[in-house]
C-alpha cells in the first residue's frame, strides 16, 4: 500500500491568515511574549509593516499593530529586544527611500516617531537585519553602488534612538554581497551571499571590524545563497541554502573560532613571536610551504586584502606574526 503524506497542520500557528497579502516574517523574543513582524498589504498595490505578540503557549495577542510611518511601500521588517524595547525596521520602496527604524513598548505599541537609519536617492532591495549585543543594536543592509552591484553596511543605534558613529563599510570592493543577517552576543557576527559563497565578518560594539571578512562556506564550486545566523550554547551557528547534486539542501557552519595565543608553547616555544609591519602585497612571506591563519585562528586560502593582523607558519614549525597596515 502507497502512503501519501499529508501536511502536519496539528500545531501550525496562523498568525495572520486572512484575504490580505502577508510575507517577509521576522520575529523575536522579549517582555514575556514572542513578538513578530511582517510586511502586509495587496497584490501590486500598498504594504505596511506590522508588529503582533504571541505569548509562550501559542495565543496570537495582536491582530497587527501598524509601527511604520505610513509610507506605500514598507517591506521586509526585522525586529530585536534589548530587555525594555524592541527595535523594528523596514525599508520604504517609495520616497522617501531607505531603511527607517521605530521603538515599540513591551506591548508592541509604537513608543517613538520613526526615524532615518539610511536614507537613498534610489529604490533598492535593502534587505535588512537587526541584532542586539552588548547595549546597542547593529542595523545591517544591502545596498547598490554605483557601479551596479551590492554591497553590505551597517550602522550603530543605542536604546534611545540616537545613531552610533558613521556608517560602517562592512563587505565592499569587488563581489556582489546581498542578503545580509546578522546575530549578537558579546559582540556582532554578520553573514552575506557573496557570488554563490556565504562570507562573515565580526563588528565589535564599538563599530570596528575585528579582522578581516572571512569564508564560511567550504570553498567548492557549489552554488549558496539565503544565509541565516544565530547564536546559542557560546557558539554562532549559520545557515545556508545550497546546490548541490541536483538540488538544494541546507548546509551549516558551527563557529567557535576562539583567536591565537600567541604565548601557546607550539607557537611561541616561550620567545616573542617575530612580528612585521607589512605595507602592501605579503608576496614575500608567502612562498614555499606555509600555512596562513588571521588573528581569529581561522586558516586563509589565499593572501588577503584587507589590512589586519596574520600569522605564518612555514615549513611546519616557524611562526611569524604579519601584521598588514595598507
Amino acid at each position: 500500500m502507497r502512503v501519501t503524506p499529508e501536511l502536519d497542520t496539528i500545531n501550525s500557528l496562523p498568525v495572520k491568515a486572512d484575504a490580505g497579502v502577508e510575507r517577509e516574517p521576522d520575529i523575536t523574543f522579549g517582555a514575556s511574549n514572542y513578538v513578530a513582524v511582517w510586511s502586509e498589504g495587496e497584490f501590486g498595490g500598498m504594504h505596511k509593516v506590522r508588529a503582533a505578540r504571541i505569548s509562550p503557549q501559542g495565543a496570537v495577542l495582536d491582530t497587527g499593530i501598524l509601527f511604520g510611518k505610513d509610507s506605500f511601500l514598507e517591506y521586509c521588517p526585522g525586529i530585536a529586544f534589548d530587555g525594555t524595547r524592541f527595535l523594528g525596521i523596514w525599508y520604504d520602496y517609495q520616497e522617501p527611500y531607505g531603511v527607517f527604524g521605530r521603538f515599540l513598548t513591551g506591548e508592541a505599541q509604537p513608543d517613538s516617531e520613526a526615524f532615518t537609519i539610511r536614507a537613498s536617492n534610489t529604490c533598492h532591495l535593502f534587505q535588512p537585519d537587526i541584532a542586539y549585543a552588548a547595549g546597542r543594536y547593529l542595523v545591517v543592509w544591502n545596498e547598490q553602488t554605483s557601479y551596479a552591484d551590492d554591497e553590505i553596511y551597517g550602522q550603530l543605534i543605542d536604546p534611545e534612538g540616537g545613531l552610533c558613529g558613521d556608517i560602517i563599510p562592512i563587505a565592499v570592493g569587488p563581489g556582489f554581497q546581498s542578503n545580509p543577517r546578522v546575530a549578537g552576543h558579546n559582540a556582532f557576527l554578520v553573514v552575506w551571499d557573496e557570488d554563490g559563497s556565504i562570507y562573515g565578518q565580526r563588528v565589535s560594539p564599538e563599530g570596528t571590524l575585528a579582522g578581516p571578512g572571512f569564508e564560511i562556506s567550504d570553498p567548492t564550486s557549489n552554488i549558496r545563497m539565503s544565509a541565516d545566523i544565530a547564536f546559542g550554547a557560546q557558539t554562532y551557528l549559520a545557515v545556508w541554502m545550497q546546490f548541490t547534486n541536483d538540488n538544494y539542501d541546507i548546509y551549516g557552519n558551527l563557529d567557535t573560532s576562539v583567536g591565537i595565543n600567541e604565548m601557546h608553547g607550539s607557537i611561541s616555544n616561550g620567545n616573542s613571536v617575530p612580528a612585521t609591519i607589512v605595507r602592501g602585497p605579503m608576496n614575500r612571506f608567502l612562498s614555499g610551504k606555509y600555512t596562513l591563519y588571521d588573528i581569529s585562528g581561522r586558516k586563509r586560502q589565499h593572501e588577503p586584502a584587507g589590512v589586519g593582523i596574520y600569522f605564518v607558519k612555514k615549513d611546519g614549525s616557524d611562526w611569524r606574526k604579519i601584521i598588514k597596515v595598507e
